[in-house]
């Protein structure tokens, strides 16, 4: 559902005030950075009591700017919103490209990003056996007949008088193994991770870009290089070449 300016353009011409609305999705808004500017960029975000929170940025050149860095509250805190999976899940919709986190960390999954290399191993679920434990339960019968209220008789299992379940002429009746109620029996059943193979592959993964949630340029839900997005030990690094030579 990503969108463009012109898209965002054309979805607030229709509204009433021409320059905000609500999206009616989770309580997200869209509006104009100037409202009186015809070409001005379009965000989408959170607007609640005079404060703005913007995630996504159309520009009228068809390209869009993200952002989730660390923001300030009105007492004084701090809080990120990419933390939040709807925050993510905004900039999904409306950007076109993926926000995941990992260990307290945020990466980027570009649309078409290259693929890793396989990376076969051994399965860490089954411990390379291929078989995993399995939960086991007995079932009931219900064609017992109710002799008193405290007795039943099954002609189903004319061995099994004994005490009626609930109050009803129903009785449990062991499972395979031998036991009434739920057990676990010990690999018991095929992994699924491995299917069975005791080997997956780790890797053919879409390769991801570390974020810190800083105002990010795309286009077509690619990141754009340019000397804006270069890390901060480039600029140093930079800095200190030119300044010796």
């Amino acid at each position: 559902m990503a969108l463009t300016w012109q898209d965002a353009s054309d979805f607030l011409s229709k509204g009433r005030k021409k320059y905000e609305r609500p999206l009616y999705d989770r309580g997200l808004r869209i509006w104009k950075t100037n409202k009186w500017d015809a070409n001005s960029d379009i965000n989408v975000g959170w607007k609640y009591g005079g404060n703005s929170n913007t995630f996504v940025t159309y520009h009228k050149d068809g390209t869009t700017t993200i952002l989730g860095s660390t923001q300030h509250n009105n007492w004084g805190g701090t809080w990120t919103p990419l933390r939040s999976q709807s925050v993510r899940l905004t900039i999904f919709r409306y950007a076109g490209i993926t926000v995941l986190q990992r260990n307290f960390k945020f990466y980027l999954e570009e649309n078409g990003a290259p693929i890793t290399p396989p990376k076969i191993q051994g399965c860490r679920k089954c411990a390379q056996t291929g078989l995993v434990e399995k939960f086991c339960s007995s079932t009931n019968c219900y064609s017992a007949e109710l002799i008193s209220n405290t007795e039943i008789k099954c002609s189903i299992h004319p061995g099994d008088i004994t005490h009626p379940q609930y109050g009803y002429g129903s009785h449990p009746v062991p499972c395979e193994h031998g036991h009434i109620g739920w057990h676990k029996v010990p690999r018991g059943q095929k992994c699924s991770s491995c299917n069975g193979n005791k080997k997956r592959d780790y890797g053919s993964k879409p390769e991801r870009t570390l974020w810190s949630g800083q105002p990010l340029r795309l286009r077509d839900g690619k990141i754009i290089q340019t000397n804006a997005t270069q890390s901060a030990l480039e600029r140093m690094m930079a800095d200190v070449i030119e300044t010796v030579s």
